[in-house]
């Protein structure tokens, strides 16, 4: 009897560090955010307001990219109407101390500044939502679109924060229900209530950019203002 009880030991010891092994050589294979990335990333948000905007704290352990037709989400950089119609592919680093092939992602675009930074009546307003995502070095992952892609439709020539935030799906993790994923709806969407409904663990990671109307075109645009202060609530 001892001899079975020693070889399964044995097994179970092998089995763990065999596991511990397989971590190790994706978490080789994937790479992860360089701590000055985090702490420039964490900064900008800081600096931007977005925190407590948006979220109530901050703290990345990986770094998001966003990419707009080849042009680059970076922090706060300013984009046109133009140049974000189509969704834009949005890609993040490995987490640290988390298998990438096995963990899952939730991926945000919201605006708190909607339909104007001066008077944010409609805040957060919902643009996207995809659920399953991966880090990208998982090339065989399969993510969900909950949330279609709405084009961006700032009421303001002051620009708004777009802002795009990873978190980490939860075990058996399930979607709320009745969340407002049609298009057309997607005004005062509670996205930290989401986040709790859901059990969803972040933002682990994120990025922003600003756009407004030009003024010429805000100009005939119904309801747009200088900086959302001109709104109609009622």
């Amino acid at each position: 009897m001892r001899s079975f009880s020693v070889l399964g030991i044995v097994i179970s010891v092998s089995a763990a560090a065999l596991d511990e092994a397989r971590l190790n050589q994706r978490a080789t294979s994937c790479s992860t955010a360089a701590p000055n990335s985090i702490a420039i990333a964490q900064a900008a948000f800081t600096s931007a307001g977005i925190i407590p905007d948006v979220i109530p704290s901050f703290s990345p352990d990986v770094t998001v990219q966003a990419d707009y037709s080849g042009k680059q989400v970076d922090l706060g950089n300013t984009f046109s109407a133009t140049e974000t119609l189509l969704q834009p592919s949005i890609s993040f680093s490995a987490e640290p101390d988390y298998d990438p092939a096995i963990t899952n992602y939730t991926i945000f675009i919201v605006d708190p500044d909607a339909p104007g930074p001066a008077l944010p009546v409609l805040k957060d307003f919902l643009h996207l939502i995809i659920d399953n995502a991966q880090p990208s070095c998982i090339t065989s992952q399969s993510p969900t679109t909950l949330a279609t892609y709405m084009s961006l439709t700032p009421l303001s020539v002051g620009a708004h924060r777009y802002t795009i935030l990873v978190y980490r799906q939860p075990p058996n993790y399930l979607p709320p229900a009745g969340a407002p994923y049609a298009p057309g709806v997607r005004n005062n969407f509670d996205l930290n209530g989401y986040v709790a409904e859901a059990g969803l663990i972040g933002p682990v990671g994120g990025n922003f950019f600003r756009e407004g109307l030009d003024s010429a075109v805000c100009g005939v645009t119904p309801n747009c203002t200088q900086d959302g202060s001109g709104f109609p609530t009622s």
